[in-house]
């Protein structure tokens, strides 16, 4: 029987900073893009087929590196999302996008998933599990539990609502995972459930 590891297929996106343009600034313009793509890629049962990696993600430093890995169970997922297409703007100057390849096997190191983390939300998930073991009001358990300013750790994109042109930092998480079915990705290719070959 065929492993999953075999099925899945991958498409890198290396960034080409110049001295003008900053490498974190074309994450924010990319990632747009990127975002947009897999916003409209989903299949018919609405599932984004295509999971987002980042092979030089270190939160040590924090850093995502420069290259953005898309993969996705089948070759076609990846042609669908059509990358040369969204990132039309970019490319050659700013962008290199390489062709679409089989995860080799050899070189995988396991699984993972990618996620968002939201420091505002795990503080207030916190305050209200405490408030309700704790008989007390979310008022006063939000007080115990003020959102982390500047302890997050995590890269992150800095982009813009699409709805209230709002800028926010995208943080992202990355966990050892085991493998997992595939389930589909969030429309930023992230999944708390669908891991992905780190590689």
């Amino acid at each position: 029987m065929k492993g999953m590891m075999d099925m899945w297929f991958y498409q890198d996106v290396i960034l080409k900073p110049t001295e003008d343009i900053a490498t974190s600034f074309l994450w924010s313009r990319v990632y747009r893009q990127i975002h947009l793509a897999l916003a409209s890629s989903k299949d018919e049962q609405g599932m984004i087929r295509c999971g987002v990696a980042f092979p030089e993600y270190s939160d040590a430093k924090p850093t995502l590196g420069r290259t953005l890995r898309l993969l996705a169970p089948e070759e076609s997922d990846l042609q669908h999302l059509n990358l040369i297409d969204a990132l039309k703007h970019f490319t050659p100057d700013y962008v290199k996008i390489k062709s679409i390849r089989p995860v080799p096997v050899r070189s995988c190191k396991g699984f993972v998933t990618y996620r968002r983390y939201q420091p505002e939300a795990t503080a207030a998930q916190k305050a209200r599990r405490y408030a309700k073991r704790h008989n007390m009001s979310i008022k006063e358990a939000q007080k115990l539990f003020p959102t982390p300013a500047n302890e997050t750790h995590y890269p992150y994109i800095q982009l813009e609502s699409m709805t209230n042109h709002h800028r926010f930092s995208l943080f992202i998480q990355k966990k050892e995972a085991d493998e997992h079915p595939y389930e589909g990705f969030s429309a930023y290719g992230f999944s708390k459930r669908s891991s992905v070959p780190d590689f």
